[in-house]
């Protein structure tokens, strides 16, 4: 399960998941234009690598905010479950501008490799610097949005938070390469950069993985667990459940089931236990859980 405070109001939940991308989003700009400027000037092309790594992390969090301003439209005619996917899709464009900027970087691996006159990066103490700056920054980047994700039960927070803390790793190889260049290796500069193109696709297949969950409407929760707060109400008319669905995320669960109750009940009487049954759901699941109970007779 991603988090525990699901009873958050759905506009307070978007409106806070919409300020976490706004602060992570000027560091990421702040980042990536460090690791630019001196990646460009020392003619690294790890750093430039990283740099672009960076902008695309900045990249998916202007994505995620408009992906968050449709998902928090309210339900209307044409969008009777609401538009809540609209969060997830927004991940998927990330996976998209990935897989670009991993291309991107290939092409300038390739490039370095087959050039008659490639060139040899500068390692003063500059892109040392920035680079130690970025990494600490990007941790902490990382375990902000991660916090802030399983706070709000945001599956695009989450995953961006991967994201950022791949940036981190990528770093560290950058810094790694910079200290084989010092010591007379320029060639592996290049392989970071390659190396970084394999995490960035590495990162984006991550991504595009658990959004399927949510596009796929792939099974959530635990029919056994579902069942078990169906029938631990003290209703002894209840007499079981079965046939139980289950789609969505922890930002809303959809739940289907049929309920079975004494035979000899009434309609209004049965319709109670049914309505019990939701508000133990709710209580279990969030209150943005949407349940759905088919009454049947239990014998």
């Amino acid at each position: 399960m991603i988090g525990s405070n699901v009873n958050i109001k759905s506009d307070q939940r978007y409106h806070q998941i919409r300020m976490v991308l706004i602060y992570v989003l000027v560091a990421n700009l702040a980042v990536s234009l460090g690791k630019g400027v001196v990646g460009w000037s020392a003619g690294s092309i790890g750093m430039v690598a990283d740099a672009f790594h960076s902008l695309m992390d900045g990249s998916s969090n202007i994505i995620g905010l408009i992906g968050i301003s449709l998902a928090a439209k309210p339900r209307d005619d044409s969008h009777s479950y609401g538009h809540a996917k609209f969060e997830t899709f927004a991940s998927m464009g990330i996976v998209v501008l990935l897989l670009l900027t991993a291309f991107q970087i290939g092409e300038s691996v390739y490039g370095r490799f087959t050039s008659d006159n490639p060139v040899v990066p500068e390692t003063g103490l500059l892109p040392f610097a920035v680079m130690l700056v970025t990494i600490v920054v990007n941790i902490g980047v990382t375990l902000y949005e991660r916090r802030q994700g399983k706070r709000l039960s945001s599956v695009f927070l989450v995953a961006d938070s991967r994201h950022t803390l791949s940036d981190v790793y990528v770093s560290i190889s950058v810094i790694a390469s910079l200290i084989a260049v010092r010591l007379g290796y320029p060639v592996l500069d290049a392989l970071a950069g390659g190396f970084i193109a394999i995490m960035i696709a590495y990162a984006a297949y991550g991504i595009m993985k658990e959004a399927s969950v949510v596009l796929l409407d792939r099974a959530v929760l635990d029919p056994r667990q579902v069942e078990e707060v169906c029938l631990s109400g003290g209703q002894p008319e209840i007499i079981g459940c079965h046939k139980i669905r289950t789609r969505g995320s922890e930002a809303g669960y959809w739940i289907d089931l049929h309920l079975l109750v004494d035979p000899d009940l009434t309609t209004r009487r049965s319709h109670d236990l049914a309505s019990h049954v939701e508000r133990r759901l709710k209580e279990r699941y969030g209150e943005q859980t949407d349940v759905i109970i088919h009454i049947e007779p239990g014998r």
